[in-house]
């Protein structure tokens, strides 16, 4: 009986053995099999989002990307810095993002907390770059835009103004003028300009001023007595501004010489076109020669004129020796000719 229990508890050894065996091969399977799952499944690299307190920015929305500096592996830092957080402010104005609102938005996205690394004050400044607009640069354009209605005229801008003017957006900056204006005769200017960057519209002027154009013209050079008969010495040139007055005043002594003044004009005043006329040829009441032709056949005796001749114009004149009116054209050198 004794020989048989030995029998039996060494049988059990052997169980307890085995078991021992099978707990620490599973166990290192196990083992192993833990220290090979990174090969299976790799934990990703940590991910840094740093953001600054203060930034500028140069696009219509703020992302992300213009603010923080992000530490990421390529695939997931170009969705970071695509992040939408607002639209910008107006160029060269400055708006606040709330810090809670950058990292809600950011942990919007689905990542793992423990893989990201969120570092944000508790509020973020951030402007807008911007760019001036010159008033130089507007009076440039200003008269390019011009010279298309007044491309042979020698015209300057004064009292120059521009109303509206603001800081705008980085970008291609150009100015597109009302193509409806048209300047006025009194040389007053007032027209608008929009102003638009890389192709977008950002803001309306007002341009405001004065057109001036600088010509010599005629005045008298000493007080003009009404039917005055002009000479180059009554008159002389004067620098004058003419804008607007083209038709109304004379460029040109050789306008007036010889011209009769038909109102009184004093020292230094401009004289124009419809203040004059011209000095006939032959006066109301003058003793002239009249010539009478029919085929080769001239007859020559004096006549009186009966009103002012011309030359080329025809003009009445009475026969001296038989009393009679006749019609005749008045020539350059103040004979009257009749033809039969």
């Amino acid at each position: 009986m004794i020989e048989t229990g030995n029998k039996r508890q060494e049988t059990r050894g052997r169980s307890a053995c085995g078991a021992h065996f099978s707990l620490t091969l599973l166990a290192f399977l196990i083992s192993l099999l833990v220290f090979n799952l990174p090969i299976l499944a790799a934990t990703p690299e940590k991910i840094l989002i740093e953001v600054a307190q203060t930034a500028e920015v140069t696009s219509p929305v703020i992302y992300l990307g213009e603010i923080a500096r992000i530490t990421a592996p390529d695939f997931f830092k170009d969705e970071l810095t695509r992040i939408e957080l607002g639209k910008s402010p107006r160029a060269g104005r400055m708006k606040q993002l709330s810090g809670a609102r950058v990292t809600a938005t950011v942990n919007a996205m689905g990542l793992n907390d423990n893989d990201i690394t969120i570092q944000v004050p508790k509020r973020i400044f951030v402007k807008r770059t911007s760019q001036e607009l010159a008033p130089s640069y507007v009076e440039k354009a200003l008269g390019e835009f011009l010279s298309g209605f007044l491309t042979k005229e020698n015209f300057k801008l004064k009292a120059f103004r521009v109303k509206g003017l603001e800081p705008y957006p980085q970008g291609d900056l150009s100015l597109v003028f009302d193509k409806r204006y048209t300047p006025s005769d009194n040389g007053r200017l007032s027209v608008h300009a929009e102003v638009w960057v890389d192709g977008v519209k950002e803001d309306r002027l007002t341009v405001t001023g004065r057109l001036s154009q600088i010509k010599p013209v005629v005045v008298a050079a000493t007080r003009l007595e009404r039917g005055q008969t002009i000479t180059p010495a009554d008159v002389t040139l004067r620098d004058m501004d003419v804008f607007g007055r083209h038709p109304d005043v004379i460029t040109s002594v050789d306008q007036v010489s010889g011209m009769v003044i038909t109102r009184t004009i004093d020292k230094g005043e401009c004289v124009t076109p419809d203040e004059f006329k011209r000095a006939p040829a032959i006066e109301k009441g003058a003793v002239i020669k009249l010539v009478a032709q029919k085929n080769r056949l001239s007859i020559i005796t004096l006549g009186i004129s009966k009103e002012d001749g011309y030359p080329g114009q025809p003009v009445t004149v009475q026969n001296l020796t038989s009393g009679k009116l006749v019609r005749g054209l008045v020539t350059a050198d103040g004979t009257v000719e009749v033809v039969f």
